[in-house]
């Protein structure tokens, strides 16, 4: 059981790292304006955030009945066809990236604590 948690800690992680280059999907002109935008008006830097986290959870912004929300599109389980779109207010994106941070800490910490009383049993 602990061997699996270790994996899947890894797992999680791995994947929540930051690659050290840019990515080249990215257009380089994108990248600037964000900067840019943010740099102009203090409030837009939590905006900048969350944008960044939409976009590497691939979901797209949409404007809908005059409010931002941050869509993903599922395809429906048995079907190659049919596609389920579930939205998220920003608020709902932020809570999720905050449950997220706090998963990740709890991880890294058990993993912590499982390593050091690994080691105390070696010694």
């Amino acid at each position: 059981m602990r061997a699996w948690m270790l994996v899947v800690a890894v797992a999680v992680v791995g994947c929540a790292s930051q690659p050290s280059t840019p990515s080249s999907k990215l257009p380089t002109a994108q990248a600037p304006s964000v900067a840019s935008s943010a740099a102009a008006q203090p409030g837009d830097s939590a905006e900048a955030r969350r944008l960044a986290a939409a976009h590497k959870l691939n979901l797209k912004v949409i404007d809908k009945d005059g409010q931002q929300v941050f869509c993903r599109s599922n395809l429906v389980t048995g079907s190659h066809l049919h596609r389920d779109e579930t939205c998220y207010t920003a608020d709902q994106l932020d809570h999720m990236q905050e449950q997220m941070r706090r998963d990740l800490d709890q991880i890294k910490a058990e993993t912590e604590t499982e390593r050091r009383s690994a080691v105390s049993h070696l010694n």
